[in-house]
């Protein structure tokens, strides 16, 4: 019985960090629909493509940050990165490429479309990126936390926008 609770005593002390993160609370605030915030427009200053980018801001009624859109648009396709915000130590970022069925400015070309959407999903717990134990981990987690860290910088630590991302958890 001792060695059982012993064990048991080891089993919880070795618990990882995260067991409390709420994923499911990121999940849904990147989800969240965007209707009726307040929405700030900026200029990227710093463009990923030649067609330019734009920040969308999205503020709740008492000013707090809720959602903070990245759009860089492009001749194949765009790349929209978004920063949704639980709480200052919990957030998401969704990084969402989408790719053009033809060149986006060829006028004679026939109509486009989308033809292709891909999204990869962060989750930050206290700052920190969530993964889950490597025997459970279902994705390359060392790419996994390079395309975090890059997503991660073009919203949270961006320039542009650290006036409302400083207060957030690193």
């Amino acid at each position: 019985m001792r060695i059982r609770l012993a064990f048991l005593a080891l089993a919880v002390s070795t618990a990882p960090a995260f067991a409390d993160c709420a994923l499911d609370k990121i999940e849904a605030a990147l989800a969240a629909p965007l209707d009726g915030l307040k929405r700030l427009d900026r200029d990227v200053s710093e463009s990923q493509s030649t067609e330019g980018g734009a920040w969308q801001i999205y503020r709740e009624k008492d000013g707090r940050v809720h959602t903070i859109s990245r759009i860089d648009a492009g001749e194949s396709g765009r790349q929209e990165t978004r920063l949704s915000v639980v709480n200052r130590k919990t957030y998401g970022i969704a990084s969402t490429r989408i790719d053009y069925l033809r060149h986006a400015f060829a006028e004679d070309a026939g109509p486009n479309a989308i033809v292709g959407r891909k999204t990869a999903y962060y989750f930050f717990c206290d700052g920190k990126l969530y993964l889950p134990p490597g025997e459970y981990a279902m994705m390359d987690t060392a790419a996994y936390k390079t395309a975090a860290e890059e997503a991660l910088t073009l919203t949270v630590k961006d320039k542009d926008v650290t006036d409302f991302t400083k207060g957030l958890a690193r």
